[in-house]
């Protein structure tokens, strides 16, 4: 492709931002989800709280005024998953399930081991949420 961007790969996959400005990467749910990692953890690990939240405030408002400016609308169907696509997020959510019972076992047992600088209690829960924010990404 001999277009602008033709230096940034379909899987590109690193996000760089400098000084507020994004310089390189592709903007997506994963890198800004809720998900450790993600474009919101680590503002909020480098910058704190009200940073944070301002930048979100802001890329709100960016979203409102293109919103506005393009008009989209969506129909009652567009809303509605196909029989495929409910099947698949009926087995993710079902693994989900699977995995939480499991962490669940190992911690009743005693068979769980606490990550470096985390308790017990912390680890179970970062487990948890990990299977259930990764279910949540993938439905």
């Amino acid at each position: 492709d001999d277009g602008p961007y033709k230096w940034i790969s379909p899987g590109d996959t690193k996000v760089m931002v400098e000084h507020g400005e994004l310089v390189m990467g592709i903007l997506c749910k994963k890198t800004l989800g809720t998900s450790a990692g993600s474009l919101l953890h680590i503002c909020m690990l480098e910058l704190g709280h009200e940073v944070c939240g301002r930048f979100y405030g802001n890329i709100q408002t960016v979203i409102n005024t293109w919103l506005l400016l393009e008009g989209h609308s969506i129909g009652i169907g567009d809303t509605i998953a196909d029989p495929q696509t409910y099947l698949e997020i009926q087995k993710a959510i079902k693994k989900a399930k699977e995995d939480v019972i499991e962490v669940i076992q190992k911690a009743h047992n005693m068979e769980l081991e606490p990550t470096p600088g985390n308790t017990l209690r912390q680890t179970f829960e970062n487990q948890v949420n990990r299977i259930l924010n990764d279910a949540r990404d993938k439905t």
